[in-house]
């Protein structure tokens, strides 16, 4: 049997109730499901829920499916509309998130500790392209959901305008139009926030990190990412959730989401950290 014939009698079998087929069918989904959750949510177990949601939601609705697209574009479709009804019902983030995390750590102890503990672990490793995925999703948290969902899809997941458009259930002009809105809102949060795109820059984390970073945990050299079209690149291609970095970057996602549920911490750098 070839490729699509197995997909197609996984589909039957799983439509008359085999689970086990519906298993297989996921299980071949996930990665990009889970790639696309998480660089929308960014917050761990935030995306795991949506994730386990949507495959509920599937199986549930198996029998809907019509292969009209793959299957793991109907799941990722269920599950990136998912994360957009989630997000909607947050609070959505301030751009310079970052700046105000930074501050309380700065100040707090508490979160002083928890970051100094994260670089302490032996896993643990500075890698600049997986920071800037890192800051690349949580900026994307201040943007429309709709928005940061098309600017997922269309930059960084790198789908074809007709597939996001697909996945998103909106026309391919729509789709368009928000990618577009995308592009320019986190252009121009950029040039006032990231200092490897602009020197006036305020965020200074990326050099930050690295210092504090054991000598032999540093990475290598800082990517060239003048422009938007430069980071994007850098994000598709990095580690996210999974590489050296994960386990830290989790305890920056939970605490950046507590930080902006409650609006605390200035937006005014406090720190010196990672300037020269």
């Amino acid at each position: 049997m070839t490729t699509a014939e197995i997909a197609e009698d996984l589909v039957a079998r799983a439509q008359a109730g085999d689970r086990r087929a519906f298993d297989r069918l996921a299980a071949e989904a996930l990665p990009q499901v889970r790639g696309v959750v998480r660089r929308m949510i960014g917050h761990p177990e935030d995306s795991d829920d949506v994730v386990q949601e949507a495959l509920a939601k599937a199986w549930q609705s198996i029998g809907s499916f019509r292969g009209e697209a793959k299957f793991a574009t109907w799941l990722t479709s269920i599950a990136a509309r998912l994360a957009v009804d989630l997000l909607r019902r947050q609070k959505r983030w301030r751009a310079e998130a970052q700046i105000a995390y930074a501050n309380l750590c700065y100040t707090d102890p508490e979160y002083q500790g928890e970051v100094i503990g994260a670089v302490s672990a032996p896993d643990y490793a500075f890698e600049v392209r997986q920071h800037i995925a890192y800051c690349f999703a949580c900026v994307g948290r201040s943007l429309p959901p709709d928005e940061q969902a098309a600017l997922v899809l269309g930059d960084v997941v790198d789908m074809s305008g007709r597939e996001a458009a697909k996945v998103l259930g909106v026309s391919e002009s729509v789709f368009r139009h928000r990618l577009s809105a995308a592009r320019a809102q986190m252009r121009d949060r950029y040039e006032g926030l990231c200092a490897l795109v602009s020197k006036t820059g305020i965020c200074h984390q990326c050099k930050g990190l690295q210092q504090i970073a054991p000598e032999a945990k540093r990475g290598g050299p800082f990517p060239d990412v003048a422009d938007f079209a430069e980071r994007a690149a850098v994000v598709r291609d990095a580690d996210f959730g999974t590489g050296s970095m994960a386990r830290f970057h989790d305890v920056f996602w939970r605490r950046t989401k507590e930080i902006e549920e409650s609006g605390a911490g200035s937006t005014e750098p406090l720190s010196t950290c990672g300037r020269t």
